[in-house]
């Protein structure tokens, strides 16, 4: 009888050992579930983060604000954000055929000069020394590299012996040049102490228009632009450190 009792008593204590394992194993268990509901809780609750916007491209930046202060003043000009130009149309300059500027012509390059010179020291080198109050927001420290006055023609062949359209389109820009550059812009240098403005012919070679021949005829002031991209840490000024468009109008 005694001995009986022994292997009772024994079979109890194992009994409650199992039973204690396995309520703290339960337990465990219960508890890591609902840390794991916790958790999906807190995910679901979340709200996915919204992408940073992308900076500004800063030569459609200075583009059009240059251009719409053009506009603003009554100057007929076309702006292109993504090629970094400023178109003028050639009538409004010039008769077909002729380099000559006209009377309307002269006075709308006036008109322009006039506005340029109170936008474009915001970005040349040269004149940023003494920044004018009314500069418009300029957090990239953007600054112009190079403004080319390019000229281009329609396709009609001239017939002057060696004189073509080439030479044609190249006249044109250099007397677009000579008009804003007495206005004093002739002076403005990049941080290499380079001369910005230049004059360059595309002849007809460069169409805006396919079904308007036209419209093909024009002087474009193409901009370059030198800036340094934002460094983590950085504090230096601007730097002409695109090398790759500084090399493009060398």
């Amino acid at each position: 009888m005694f001995i009986k009792t022994r292997r009772n008593t024994a079979a109890t204590h194992e009994q409650v050992e199992e039973s204690g394992y396995m309520a703290s194993a339960s337990d465990l268990m219960i508890g890591l579930l609902f840390i794991f509901i916790v958790m999906v809780m807190v995910l679901l609750s979340r709200k996915p983060e919204q992408p940073p916007e992308p900076p500004a491209d800063p030569l459609a930046t200075v583009v059009h604000t240059i251009g719409t202060k053009l506009q603003n003043a009554g100057v007929p000009v076309t702006i292109n954000q993504v090629s970094g130009v400023i178109s003028l149309p050639a009538d409004t300059l010039f008769a077909r055929g002729s380099a000559e500027l006209e009377g309307l012509g002269v006075r709308t390059l006036r008109q322009s000069a006039e506005q340029l010179q109170q936008v474009l020291p915001c970005y040349i080198y040269s004149q940023r020394r003494h920044l004018p109050a009314d500069c418009p927001p300029n957090p990239q420290q953007v600054e112009i590299e190079t403004i080319l006055i390019e000229g281009h023609t329609d396709s009609v062949p001239l017939h002057r012996g060696d004189y073509n359209n080439w030479h044609l389109g190249l006249d044109r820009a250099r007397a677009v040049y000579k008009v804003l550059g007495s206005e004093g812009m002739q002076s403005y240098r990049n941080e290499r102490e380079q001369p910005v403005f230049g004059i360059s012919s595309y002849a007809d070679e460069r169409p805006s228009s396919k079904d308007n021949d036209t419209q093909n005829r024009r002087v474009e002031l193409r901009f370059v632009l030198a800036f340094q991209p934002t460094d983590i840490g950085a504090t230096k000024g601007p730097s002409s450190t695109l090398k790759k468009m500084q090399e493009t109008v060398r």
